[in-house]
């Protein structure tokens, strides 16, 4: 069954927890886990485009929020935005994540590096009052319990880093 198909079913027969929004990441990472040249303490600078487009409940207080975008670090390492993931509780951390899959662009001694790509960023319980992606540059700013970037290959490897800076332009919800 296509993306599209399920999509279209699961909007269907979930509730929409969200307006639809269209949101530009512009970020930086600090390399905390390195793969061939790109070694620890390195800065690369990243962006996700995405609007998202329905969502539904999923297990554990979690929201699944369907996107189309792209999420590219340094300019050649790309991949499709499919998700956002949101929670929001007060008992434990609340969650912002943008995933994105079948990246392309990077491989190193054998590796392919296709995904998931993640940008994920953490906020003490309450942070965010609902579990709907932020708009407001001060609600992504909200997040600041550890904001992270991994990158996976095929062989289990990773390359991971902080989230260092964030600046979000955000429309809509």
């Amino acid at each position: 069954m296509s993306r599209r198909i399920l999509c279209a079913i699961m909007i269907l027969v979930m509730p929409i927890q969200a307006q639809a929004q269209t949101c530009r990441l512009d970020f930086i990472i600090s390399i905390t886990q390195g793969v061939g040249d790109i070694r620890p303490g390195s800065e690369l600078s990243g962006r996700a485009d995405f609007t998202t487009e329905g969502s539904f409940r999923q297990e554990g207080g979690a929201t699944a929020h369907f996107a189309t975008g792209t999420m590219v670090l340094e300019g050649d390492i790309t991949g499709p935005v499919w998700t956002l993931i949101t929670t929001s509780r007060d008992f434990m951390f609340d969650l912002v994540g943008v995933y994105a899959h079948h990246v392309t662009g990077f491989s190193f001694a054998g590796a392919t590096f296709e995904g998931p790509m993640a940008l994920t960023l953490y906020g003490a319980p309450g942070t965010r009052p609902e579990p709907i992606p932020p708009v407001t540059q001060a609600e992504w700013d909200s997040l600041t319990l550890r904001r992270s970037f991994q990158l996976h290959s095929d062989s289990g490897d990773m390359l991971a880093g902080d989230v260092t800076t964030l600046t979000a332009t955000c429309s809509g919800a």
